[in-house]
């Protein structure tokens, strides 16, 4: 029978406490490679530790990775690339069919508004026109155009 080495206890523990995980959410436009810069985290340097993942997400939703830091120094965190999202290889999701709005006259206080699956959004509006262009540019947000 082959003898198998086993794990030391000291190496496995939970990892909640021991694994530091942060999120970063970036500017808009930030690249991989300003992220995976060595300096780029040079003003969180206090909170990171080896082994720590962060998880990077910009405002614009085009850059989301998650990073292993490798390594921190005074000045540094080497960090190494884990996932990185591409919209060409991620499964393709049907387009979910969003219900309309209803554009109703709520009274003189609410005036002219819209309601989306039976919840005012939006209230104020002016006219009926005013409050159809708000609807629709808010189910325009709803599928992401």
């Amino acid at each position: 029978m082959t003898s198998i080495q086993k794990l030391a206890g000291h190496r496995f523990m939970q990892a909640d406490y021991s694994i530091g995980r942060f999120a970063a959410t970036v500017p808009a436009e930030t690249t991989l490679e300003d992220v995976t810069h060595p300096e780029y985290f040079g003003n969180h340097l206090n909170s990171l530790r080896v082994g720590a993942t962060i998880s990077v997400l910009s405002d614009d939703h085009k850059l989301d990775c998650d990073l292993r830091v490798l390594s921190v120094t005074k000045t540094s965190a080497k960090v190494r690339v884990l996932r990185v999202f591409d919209e060409k290889a991620a499964p393709k999701v049907k387009d979910a069919e969003i219900s309309a709005p209803v554009i109703s006259h709520g009274g003189p206080v609410h005036k002219w508004r819209f309601i989306h699956n039976g919840e005012v959004i939006q209230h104020g509006f002016e006219s009926k026109d005013a409050a159809e262009r708000a609807a629709a540019k808010y189910i325009e947000l709803l599928k992401g155009e």
